[in-house]
């Protein structure tokens, strides 16, 4: 028997075999041959049920979430690091060079972390961020209880402490990512 396709609805369902993940092509497949067995009626309602689903499927991949949080990983670190050399900057105009320095020394270590998380994923940033938040909390225990208050220790400790959080949010993240990423695909 022969029907008059629709391109809208064959649209859809390449669109839901392109979506899907690897592992369920052949599901989008089966969901492809049973187009011809729905109503011509519903056809479209079918195909676009067929993308829905499909692409549950791929957000639902542990692929896909990694690659999600790999990739605002690299932005927020990309972001950071241009904070602290906007910062640098404002500070090279005032004359304190050692807030200048430690700002593009901040920005380059972010940057560093975006390169080696984008090279070799969330892993590379928790390998990363874990020794690094213990050398900022010895700075700031150090600056804190071990030298005299002044104005510029307080500026040191603040900037340490935004930099700790920030760190700590990337490693919930990356942390987060890996978790899942192992959890699921040990139910898979």
């Amino acid at each position: 028997m022969t029907q008059r396709r629709n391109p809208k609805v064959h649209r859809l369902m390449a669109l839901a075999f392109k979506i899907a993940p690897p592992e369920r092509r052949s599901w989008v497949e089966a969901m492809v041959a049973e187009l011809d067995h729905v109503p011509e009626a519903k056809r479209m309602h079918f195909a676009a049920g067929c993308l829905v689903a499909a692409g549950r499927e791929r957000l639902g991949s542990p692929q896909f979430f990694l690659a999600a949080s790999r990739n605002v990983l690299i932005v927020c670190a990309m972001l950071w690091a241009a904070l602290n050399i906007r910062f640098a900057g404002r500070m090279s105009v005032s004359d304190a060079f050692a807030l200048e320095a430690y700002g593009y020394c901040t920005a380059l270590l972010f940057l560093i972390g975006a390169v080696a998380t984008a090279r070799f994923g969330v892993r590379a940033t928790i390998s990363l961020i874990a020794p690094l938040i213990l050398a900022l909390t010895a700075t700031a225990a150090f600056i804190r209880l071990g030298s005299a208050p002044t104005p510029t220790s307080h500026l040191y400790l603040a900037l340490i402490v935004e930099n700790l959080a920030v760190l700590v949010l990337a490693l919930i993240v990356a942390g987060a990512a890996a978790r899942f990423a192992t959890v699921r695909e040990g139910l898979n």
